[in-house]
């Protein structure tokens, strides 16, 4: 049984990609199905990797969290859509 995924543009061209390197590195054609798989088993052989890699930092350790910088500059908060928008 087969199930058909969306995927964006820029996705479905990385998965060419990898197929033709695949298929450059092998000799032989792989479907895009085939490549799918071979990155699915990987994935779930190193899921430990992945899911360490997404963990984010203790907000302790977050510099956003961290005392604000005066620099001196004064400003008129009246013009920020100004300043960011235009």
């Amino acid at each position: 049984m087969t199930t058909s995924i969306k995927v964006s543009d820029e996705t479905k061209q990385k998965l060419d990609l990898l197929q033709a390197k695949i298929t450059i590195k092998t000799g032989e054609k792989i479907s895009l199905q085939g490549v799918v798989e071979t990155i699915s088993s990987l994935a779930l052989k190193h899921k430990d990797e992945i899911c360490r890699s997404k963990k984010l930092p203790p907000l302790e350790r977050d510099p956003a969290w961290k005392e604000a910088i005066d620099w001196g500059v004064s400003t008129d908060a009246t013009k920020v859509d100004r300043y960011l928008y235009i």
